[in-house]
């Protein structure tokens, strides 16, 4: 009897380290409209002074530099950032707290532009248009087939 107490106390305990730390910072960003995007954070340490920056994921640029962000009393903080999401449709969010040199916090988020937005112009299409060449290949074989069968039929009619 002793083991299985044992064994559901330890159990028990396994399940409670197991179990993620509640109020774990998280960072969110949303784009409702193509001409800003929403950053929100929570979970963060109650007045602290972060430091945020987003970045184009396709090309690296960063859109919004080194941001100062000051979370409230409660360890949130919202802010709406103006750009332009045709010119970056994909972006990443980096979250940060420095105290010296050493980094204290990170989170990081990604963010898409919704479907809607107009995109800027992509790569021009650089493969070849099979659809013309393949008619045309179509008729040549065609064509060599009715030939055959017409110098066939010329060539056993005729004696030797």
């Amino acid at each position: 009897m002793r083991f299985v107490r044992s064994l559901v106390l330890a159990g028990l305990l396994l399940a409670v380290a197991a179990v993620p730390a509640a109020g774990a910072e998280e960072l969110t960003m949303e784009c409702p409209a193509c001409d800003h995007v929403d950053v929100e954070g929570s979970g963060l340490e109650p007045n602290a002074n972060l430091t945020l920056t987003i970045s184009d994921v396709k090309s690296g640029q960063i859109v919004v530099p080194r941001t100062r962000i000051t979370t409230d009393s409660s360890g949130r903080f919202s802010r709406e950032f103006d750009m332009d999401l045709t010119k970056h449709p994909a972006l990443l969010g980096n979250l940060y707290e420095e105290n010296g040199g050493t980094l204290v916090l990170a989170a990081h988020a990604n963010a898409s532009a919704p479907a809607h937005c107009r995109r800027d112009a992509s790569l021009p299409y650089t493969g070849s248009s099979t659809g013309l060449s393949a008619g045309a290949a179509g008729a040549l074989l065609t064509l060599g087939g009715v030939l055959l069968l017409v110098t066939r039929r010329r060539s056993g009619s005729t004696p030797a």
